[in-house]
C-alpha cells in the first residue's frame, strides 16, 4: 500500500484527492485503522503523513516477525552450578566495591582469588558487570573467569565479545584443539609440550599448512615451550613463511638455541660489522661497529624486517642493526667481544649506533629468557649470562627513558634475590619510585597473561618498603611536609601497594591518622587531595582484610541459582 501512496505524496494531496478512498480500501490487519484515518477532520497532507508512518511501523514490525523463523535455536539453559552464589547482602557490597574505578587492579585480582579459593562464585546480579570489568582489563580474566560459575560460562557463550574471557581452558582438551577458538588450541598444544614436546611439534607441523597467518603464528608459541634443537628444523622453515609474523616468532625462538645454524649465520653477519683496534700502545682493545650499508636480499629468509616503519626513530641503517641485534643472542656478544654484559652497555652507549643497540638488546634478552620465568642467579648456571644482562641493562644510565612496561618485564625476569637487592639500594633515597617499580614487576605477569610467574615480595623487602612508605604519609597526613609532587605520586602509587604487601605490613597503614587541617588557604587543593589518598589507602585495606575474612563455603548437594 505504501507504493500507492508515494505518487500521491509526490505531486501532493491538492492535486491527488482520491487520499481517503485509498485508506478506506486498506486490506487486513490495518484496514480497521486505515479506515478510521480517512475520516478524521484533519488536512489530507496531515493524514497521509501519518498513514505512511503506521504503514512504516507495520513494515518493521512484519519483518521481525518474519526473521523470527530464521533465528537459532535456542541454547540449552545453564548447568546447575556446585559451587553456591556469595549473596549475602554484606558480601554483595564487597563485590561490588571491586567494580569501583579507584579500586587498585592488583588487590582486585587477589580478592576475586579470595572469593575461588573459599569456594564460592559470583551472584548472577554482578556477572554482567564483572564480565564487561574482565573485558576492560584483561589481567582481571583469569580471577573472574575462575568465579563466574556456570551462569557465567552460559552468558559468555551468547555475547561473543565476552568469549575471550574463557577462551583459554585451564585443562584443554583434544575437544579443544579439533574445535576451539586460537587461545584454547594454543593452551592445549602448550600442555602437549610440557607432556611430550616431540608428539607436539609433529601435532603442529602437520597443522600448519591448513591455517592462515594468524593462526599459524598463534600455534606456533607454543613452540617456547620446551625448545630444544630438535624444533630447530621446523624454525628455520617457518624462516620462509608467507606470513611475517611467523617468520618473526620463529627468528626470536632461534635466539634461544645458541647453537644453531642461524646463530652461525648472524655470528658471520656480525663478523662482516665488527673490527677490533688496538689502543693504550696495543695493550688494549677497541671495537669498533659499523651497520650494514645496504639492504641484503638474504634477510628477508632470515626473519629480519628490512622495511622501516615511517614513524620509527631510528634511521634505515640504524633500523638494520638493531634487527640484527634483536635476533642474536646474548651470549654471542659476552663470548665474541670478550666483554661482560656492563662493559658492553657502556661501549654501545660510546658509540653512534647506541639506541639500535640497546633496544636489540634488550630484545634479545627477553626472547632468550622467554617463557623460562625467573633466570638463575647471576653467578651460578642456568640462567647466569641473562641475569647479568639484565641487571646490566636495568642499571644503565639511559633506562629511565624506556617504556615503564619493559622496565617492568625486564624485572619480573630476575631471580628475587636480585630484584630485591636493586630496590634495597634505592629504598631510602627514592621510596616512591621504588614502589612503583613494585607495583609493575608485580603486576606485570598478571598483564602477560602468565600468572605462574607471579613472585612475592621478599619479607624484609616488603617490612621496609611499608615503613618507609609510613614515615612519608605520617609526614604528608600532619602536613609537615607539603610535597606537591610527592603526595601526587602517592596517590597513585599507595593504593597499588596495598595490594602486594604481606597482610603483616597493614596495620601500620590503617594506623596512620587522617590529614590534619592546613590553615593556609594557598594549600587547600593539596589538602584535598592528601585527604583522597589517606581515603583511599583506608578503603583499600579494609576492603582487603575483608576478602581474606570470607568463610569457606559449605558443601552442599543443593545449588544456588542466584
Amino acid at each position: 500500500m505504501m507504493e500507492r501512496l508515494l505518487p500521491i505524496a509526490l505531486v501532493g494531496t491538492e492535486r491527488s484527492p482520491g487520499l481517503r478512498a485509498l485508506l478506506r480500501e486498506a486490506p487486513a490487519p490495518l484496514n480497521g485503522l486505515m479506515q478510521a484515518l480517512a475520516v478524521v477532520p484533519d488536512e489530507d497532507a496531515t493524514v497521509l503523513l501519518r498513514a505512511a508512518g503506521v504503514l512504516a511501523v507495520a513494515e518493521r514490525v512484519g519483518r521481525g516477525v518474519a526473521s523470527v523463523a530464521a533465528l537459532p535455536e535456542a541454547s540449552a539453559p545453564a548447568r546447575a552450578d556446585a559451587r553456591p552464589a556469595l549473596s549475602a547482602e554484606s558480601h554483595v557490597g564487597l563485590l561490588q566495591r571491586l567494580l569501583d574505578e579507584s579500586v587498585p587492579d592488583g588487590l582486585r585480582v587477589e580478592a576475586l582469588s579470595l572469593v575461588a579459593q573459599r569456594g564460592w562464585r559470583l551472584p548472577a546480579t554482578l556477572l554482567p558487570p564483572m564480565l564487561a570489568l574482565a573485558l576492560r582489563v584483561p589481567m582481571l580474566r583469569p580471577a573472574v573467569g575462575a568465579v563466574m560459575g556456570e551462569r557465567g560460562r552460559w552468558l559468555v557463550q551468547q555475547q561473543p565479545r565476552w568469549r575471550s574471557i574463557v577462551e583459554r581452558p585451564a585443562e584443554p582438551t583434544e575437544d579443544d584443539w579439533a574445535h576451539g577458538s586460537g587461545a584454547a588450541r594454543l593452551a592445549f598444544l602448550q600442555n602437549e609440550r610440557r607432556r611430550d614436546p616431540a608428539a607436539a611439534r609433529e601435532r603442529l607441523s602437520a597443522e600448519l599448512p591448513s591455517l592462515a597467518a594468524r593462526e599459524r603464528a598463534e600455534l606456533v608459541e607454543a613452540l617456547a615451550v620446551g625448545l630444544s634443537s630438535a624444533d630447530e628444523p621446523l624454525l628455520v622453515k617457518l624462516l620462509r613463511d608467507r606470513g611475517g609474523e611467523v617468520r618473526a616468532l620463529a627468528a626470536t625462538l632461534l635466539v634461544r638455541l645458541p647453537d644453531s645454524e642461524q646463530s652461525a649465520w648472524l655470528a658471520g653477519q656480525w663478523a662482516a660489522l665488527l673490527r677490533v683496534e688496538s689502543a693504550w700502545l696495543r695493550l688494549k682493545k677497541r671495537w669498533r661497529i659499523e651497520p650494514p650499508a645496504a639492504e641484503d636480499p638474504a634477510w628477508k629468509t632470515r626473519g629480519l624486517d628490512p622495511q622501516r616503519p615511517r614513524h620509527d626513530t631510528l634511521g634505515e641503517r640504524g633500523w638494520w642493526l638493531y634487527q640484527l641485534a634483536r635476533l642474536t643472542a646474548p651470549a654471542f656478544w659476552t663470548a665474541h667481544l670478550g666483554l661482560a654484559p656492563a662493559e658492553l652497555i657502556d661501549w654501545a652507549i660510546s658509540t653512534d649506533w647506541k639506541d639500535a643497540l640497546l633496544r636489540g638488546w634488550r630484545e634479545a634478552v627477553l626472547a632468550a629468557v622467554g617463557s623460562a620465568g625467573v633466570v638463575g642467579e647471576p653467578d651460578a648456571q642456568p640462567g647466569a649470562v641473562e641475569a647479568r644482562w639484565l641487571l646490566a641493562l636495568l642499571a644503565c644510565r639511559d633506562a629511565k627513558d624506556w617504556p615503564g612496561q619493559e622496565l617492568a618485564t625486564l624485572r619480573s625476569h630476575l631471580p628475587l634475590s636480585a630484584r630485591t637487592a636493586l630496590w634495597r639500594e634505592r629504598l631510602h633515597g627514592a621510596p616512591v619510585e621504588v614502589a612503583t617499580e613494585v607495583v609493575q614487576t608485580c603486576a606485570q605477569p598478571l598483564i602477560d597473561g602468565r600468572p605462574e610467574r607471579a613472585a612475592p615480595l621478599d619479607p624484609a623487602l616488603a617490612a621496609a618498603l611499608s615503613a618507609v612508605m609510613v614515615r612519608d604519609l605520617s609526614a604528608l597526613f600532619s602536613t609537615q611536609t607539603l610535597d606537591e609532587r610527592r603526595a601526587a605520586a602517592w596517590l597513585d602509587t599507595a593504593p597499588a601497594l596495598i595490594g602486594w604487601l604481606p597482610l603483616s605490613c597493614l596495620a601500620a597503614i590503617e594506623a596512620l591518622s587522617a590529614p590534619t587541617p592546613t590553615p593556609a588557604e594557598t594549600h587547600t587543593w593539596l589538602h584535598a587531595r592528601i585527604v583522597t589518598l589517606h581515603d583511599r589507602l583506608q578503603q583499600a585495606v579494609a576492603l582487603r582484610r575483608a576478602f581474606h575474612a570470607l568463610p569457606v563455603a559449605a558443601v552442599s548437594s543443593s545449588t544456588d541459582s542466584r
